[in-house]
């Protein structure tokens, strides 16, 4: 597959960054009482305007000035970042559902399977460090991750 980069991110973030200008006064809200400083919503929408401006200059550059990079995008040779992203979403989904304990038992060892590891200690170590990590925030940091259940 070839990609032009410049036209089909400009046009990718361009719609993002609409989509995201339209979300932002339904996700920060504005203080009942005016302090006379500035909104909370300046810096969202300084960014995403920004985007927008960025978005606009690229999809210019490649259909006005003719300039662009193409870059082939081969699955064969991409397949195992593809499916780290996919296991690192997987793992997101898990979290958000059923809680960290048990997307870590179920994502590290696909994953370490997936990258070509096939040590049982290595596996035992890694799923020792994640359930280790949950008791860290947990016990020490005070910080609540998803247990069971979500």
């Amino acid at each position: 597959m070839r990609i032009k980069t410049n036209l089909t991110s400009g046009i990718i973030f361009g719609v993002l960054s609409i989509i995201l200008l339209l979300l932002v006064p339904a996700q920060v809200a504005i203080p009942t009482f005016d302090t006379g400083g500035p909104s909370p919503r300046i810096i969202p929408y300084l960014v995403l305007s920004g985007m927008l401006l960025c978005s606009i200059g690229l999809i210019v550059e490649s259909l006005v000035f003719k300039r662009e990079k193409v870059v082939v995008f081969d699955f064969k040779v991409e397949k195992a970042g593809l499916l780290v992203l996919g296991l690192v979403l997987l793992f997101g989904i898990l979290m958000v559902q059923f809680g960290y304990i048990v997307g870590v038992v179920v994502v590290l060892p696909l994953l370490l399977h997936a990258l070509g590891e096939r040590k049982p200690f290595i596996y035992i170590f890694t799923l020792a460090g994640g359930i280790g990590v949950y008791y860290l925030f947990i016990e020490i940091f005070n910080i609540s991750l998803p247990a069971f259940g979500g």
